[in-house]
């Protein structure tokens, strides 16, 4: 499974996908600092993916709405409000920063649920 990570900050990045790993050693992660990067992603398969709101060209929500046409799970990492998102965004999962490990580990417990259908 591919996990996608969408975040500007490098270390940040790292921090989530080691939290990742570390969960997931299995897990396939990748990186992207942008929604352009991210989109490009997309259609080499993803399984689930956590992004910031805030990247390099932008807001991630086109992401977001694109990850939920394709059912693809998510959750915003972000210390954005979300005041601004689109049109049932809003009430998408979140996790604030600064988050904890365990904060990003609850997370993907959805996959858990996923693979137990």
């Amino acid at each position: 499974m591919r996990i996608l990570i969408v975040e500007d900050e490098p270390v940040i990045a790292l921090e989530i996908e080691a939290i990742v790993q570390e969960r997931l050693p299995h897990a396939e992660t990748t990186l992207a600092a942008s929604v352009r990067e991210a989109m490009d992603v997309l259609d080499h398969g993803v399984g689930f993916a956590f992004l910031d709101i805030d990247v390099t060209d932008g807001k991630s929500y086109p992401l977001a709405l694109e990850l939920r046409s394709r059912s693809i799970p998510f959750v915003f990492v972000s210390g954005a409000m979300r005041h601004d998102a689109p049109h049932g965004l809003a009430e998408e999962r979140m996790v604030r920063k600064p988050f904890t490990p365990g904060d990003i580990v609850r997370q993907l417990a959805v996959l858990d649920t996923r693979d137990a259908e």
